[in-house]
């Protein structure tokens, strides 16, 4: 039999590889990837910053761990065993955070945080989704909702600002007049908008609205404080970009208190086995009343740079369903 030994290493589908290839290669010539990782530059210098300057230690992120945020939809799993011990890539750091603030003095902190979420392309879009992201999480001890919407209304105005004034030239290139957002973020409910719009409020608010908006009250995970003598009622938030950009962060109260924690996780019908630690740390008091969130870190790029296509703002493409070849 006669063959070419680079016929027995050719890929079987080397034809669909060399067009992603191709294609991998010329978005990576476009000169459009040198003017976003300036404004990269720009919104991560600008976010950790004034984060610090606001008395906030930072945190190095965690990237695996027996528990990591459980979530409010289905995902694939994302595991790894080590010693015969499962261990789950982050999702989030939402408990990290919580037990963090036990510590005496560390009252505010905040990470850039890579999350990993192995989202089903029939449940969430890739317009605004990645299976693998960043956030700017940031959580602060004995805070209120409001609290801390006013931190991210300040802080987002001042990254905006920030990227104005020290990515003027790359914007202009990108094709982006990025509005001023001088006044107060304005505060909404989803009651009264799911009362208005019905179920698509969000995407309706985000479409019509000229400013960011906070919406408030979404039943999700159960770390997520419901109102104290409020059953069915949250102190949560989600922040939305306007011009249909879509969700930006959410954010909340944490429930902190063994008895609540307890109730929520079984009123969702959760497993409460590998929550344990968890939950005996609650049990002794040693999870604090805390209050936080998370600004998705490619999602904002989307929106300061004007992308439609939230795969536009990376090298490497992460989107949901996407057959990435790097």
């Amino acid at each position: 039999m006669n063959c070419d030994v680079a016929d027995l290493v050719k890929p079987k589908n080397s034809d669909a590889n060399k067009i992603g290839l191709d294609e991998f290669v010329k978005h990576l010539e476009n000169p459009e990837v040198v003017d976003i990782a300036h404004i990269r530059n720009v919104v991560l210098r600008s976010l950790q910053c004034y984060t610090q300057d606001a008395g906030f230690y930072q945190l190095m992120p965690i990237l695996m761990s027996p528990i990591t945020d459980p979530l409010n939809h289905a995902v694939y799993p994302a595991e790894i065993a080590y010693e015969n011990r499962p261990l789950r890539l982050t999702a989030s750091m939402i408990f990290h955070k919580q037990l963090a603030l036990r510590a005496e003095g560390l009252n505010k902190i905040f990470i850039v945080a890579p999350n990993i979420r192995l989202e089903k392309n029939t449940i969430k879009s890739s317009v605004n989704h990645l299976l693998e992201f960043s956030q700017f999480d940031f959580e602060i001890k004995g805070a209120s909702m409001y609290d801390v919407m006013k931190f991210i209304n300040e802080l987002m105005v001042h990254v905006f600002t920030q990227v104005k004034t020290h990515a003027a030239d790359q914007l202009e290139r990108l094709g982006r007049e990025l509005p001023d957002y001088d006044q107060q973020f304005l505060i909404y409910s989803s009651d009264e908008l799911r009362e208005k719009h019905g179920e698509n409020f969000e995407q309706i608010l985000s479409t019509t609205a000229t400013t960011p908006c906070f919406i408030t009250n979404y039943k999700r995970e159960f770390y997520d404080r419901e109102t104290p003598n409020k059953r069915k009622h949250y102190n949560n938030f989600d922040l939305i970009y306007p011009e249909g950009y879509g969700e930006a962060l959410s954010g909340a109260e944490r429930e902190f208190e063994y008895e609540q924690i307890i109730y929520r996780m079984n009123e969702l019908q959760m497993d409460l086995a590998p929550y344990q630690n968890y939950l005996e740390a609650a049990k002794r008091g040693d999870i604090p009343s805390t209050a936080g969130a998370g600004i998705g870190i490619e999602r904002l790029l989307r929106f300061i740079c004007g992308k439609r296509e939230i795969k536009d703002i990376g090298l490497f493409d992460r989107s949901i369903a996407t057959k990435f070849l790097f």
